[in-house]
């Protein structure tokens, strides 16, 4: 093999290590200015500048939550801020299924856990469940640091897994509330064990083309039979996930992965 091919394929899999360890941070649409991004975020600047080490001229990409990326060198490096440089735009191609999961309130780690991986699973919207079964109830002046602790746990799922756009994370609504504002054109599946049910895999084979869906997922103690009729009078489908009794988690990362699978 002829030196100059060797150097070559050397340079092109240096160039494919740099581009697969390019820090990515989310920044506010207003943080790009022409052909530079400001970061400013206190929280982005310590994990760049004491977490990661970068330095002027390193790559940097940065997503702005709504679809748009920027990537490009650091052109200044300080604790005031750090000044990127854009050479590449690109946009996040647009989803085959806009997919919405309303999971209920669970402990605050498993609820936690659903966030992060139904973020990796590129949910669009989240929104947290009151049911009658649910156990974990929030008080009024935690809302706002809860939702901030939410936000915070998408924007670290989406930065790991290379996402441009930011899940949107409701405010917790009661079930009533929610499947009463449940979008007509969309597809709702709701698993549960508090009713004879069709199969997941029987529901699916009788469609096609699906490009909306929502997931309502129940507490520990599943939902009541009552609320399962209620959601039945807004258009959603009962499902069966099986004969073993799942946790609330494992159900909803279980339908979200299997509509991707089907319908994306």
């Amino acid at each position: 093999i002829p030196i100059s091919d060797i150097n070559h394929a050397k340079d092109a899999r240096g160039y494919l290590i740099s581009l697969l360890r390019m820090p990515r941070v989310f920044i506010p649409p207003d943080a790009v200015q022409g052909n530079v991004v400001t970061i400013s975020e206190a929280r982005e600047l310590h994990h760049l500048l004491d977490v990661l080490r970068v330095k002027v001229g390193d790559r940097l990409e940065c997503a702005d939550g709504a679809g748009r990326a920027y990537a490009g060198a650091i052109r200044r490096c300080s604790r005031r801020g750090i000044v990127m440089e854009i050479s590449e735009r690109s946009d996040e191609r647009t989803p085959a299924l806009r997919l919405t999961l309303a999971q209920a309130l669970i402990r605050p780690e498993r609820f936690e856990w659903v966030i992060q991986k139904a973020t990796e699973l590129g949910v669009e919207a989240i929104t947290p469940l009151v049911t009658r079964r649910t156990m974990v109830r929030l008080a009024t002046g935690r809302l706002d640091h809860k939702l901030s602790r939410w936000q915070r746990i998408v924007k670290e799922a989406a930065t790991q897994c290379g996402r441009a756009t930011l899940p949107t994370i409701a405010s917790p609504q009661e079930l009533r509330a929610a499947v009463g504002s449940l979008d007509p054109q969309a597809y709702v599946l709701m698993p549960t064990l508090a009713t004879t049910a069709p199969s997941l895999n029987e529901e699916l084979k009788t469609r096609s083309g699906v490009r909306t869906a929502v997931v309502l997922i129940g507490p520990e103690g599943d939902f009541t039979p009552e609320e399962v009729a209620l959601a039945q009078r807004h258009g959603a489908r009962p499902v069966s996930l099986g004969g073993l009794t799942l946790r609330s988690e494992t159900a909803a990362i279980a339908t979200l992965a299997i509509l991707q699978h089907v319908f994306s």
